[in-house]
C-alpha cells in the first residue's frame, strides 16, 4: 500500500514540477516599437483595429499578448474593457497588465485552442478611454514606428515535424519522477523486510 501511495505522490510531484517547464513559443506577431508610445487608436471612440497574420497549420494558441497605451483624453485603465477577437470570435480568459517602457503589456491567458484564425482584432470598447494599440518596430528601422503594423504575440505550441517526435518535458518529468519514487519505494520495502 505504501508503494502505491509513494507512486501517486511521485506522479503528483513530477506533474507539478513539469508545469513551469513547458513554455509557449511565439506563433505569430510583431515586437513592439520601444522608442516611445506610438500606435493606432482602437477604442469605442474610433473603430476596432485589426491585424492579419499567417497561421501555421496545427498550431495551438495558449495566450495573446499585446502592447498599448492611453491617450490624454482617457479616464484611465480603471475604465478598460478589452474585446479581443481571433477571426471574429471573441476570446475570454484572465488578463494581466504590466507597465513596460512608455506603455503597457497585456497578456490574455485563454483556454488552449487550435489556431485557425488569420486575423486579430483588439479594441478597448469603452467611451471613457482613449486607447492606442502600440506600433511594431518598423521594418529596416527599429528606431521608428511602423504606420500600420501593431505589436502583438500569439503564444502557443507549434506542431511537431513528422518523424521528429521528441517527448514533451512534462512527459519526461512524469516518467522520471514516477520511476524515482518507485525505486525509492522498493528500496524502502527491501530494508523493511530485512529488519
Amino acid at each position: 500500500m505504501n508503494i502505491i501511495k509513494s507512486a501517486i505522490a511521485g506522479f503528483v510531484l513530477a506533474w507539478g514540477l513539469s508545469g513551469g517547464v513547458m513554455a509557449g513559443v511565439v506563433i505569430a506577431g510583431n515586437a513592439p516599437f520601444t522608442g516611445g508610445a506610438s500606435g493606432q487608436q482602437s477604442d469605442a471612440n474610433s473603430a476596432p483595429y485589426s491585424q492579419n497574420f499567417a497561421t501555421p497549420q496545427g498550431a495551438v494558441i495558449e495566450s495573446i499578448t499585446w502592447w498599448g497605451f492611453h491617450g490624454q483624453d482617457s479616464m484611465g485603465s480603471d475604465f478598460d474593457n478589452f474585446l479581443v477577437s481571433l477571426g471574429g470570435v471573441v476570446q475570454t480568459g484572465t488578463l494581466a497588465v504590466t507597465p513596460v517602457f512608455d506603455f503597457y503589456m497585456y497578456v490574455l491567458d485563454i483556454a488552449d485552442t487550435a489556431l485557425t484564425a488569420t486575423s486579430l482584432s483588439i479594441v478597448n470598447d469603452s467611451f471613457d478611454v482613449e486607447w492606442y494599440w502600440q506600433s511594431a518596430a518598423a521594418v529596416g528601422n527599429t528606431d521608428a514606428a511602423d504606420a500600420f503594423a501593431t505589436a502583438f504575440h500569439l503564444i502557443g505550441q507549434l506542431p511537431q515535424e513528422p518523424g521528429n517526435k521528441v517527448p514533451e518535458p512534462q512527459t519526461l518529468l512524469l516518467v522520471l519522477g514516477a520511476l524515482g519514487v518507485l525505486s525509492m519505494s522498493r528500496t524502502n520495502a527491501k530494508q523493511g523486510c530485512s529488519a
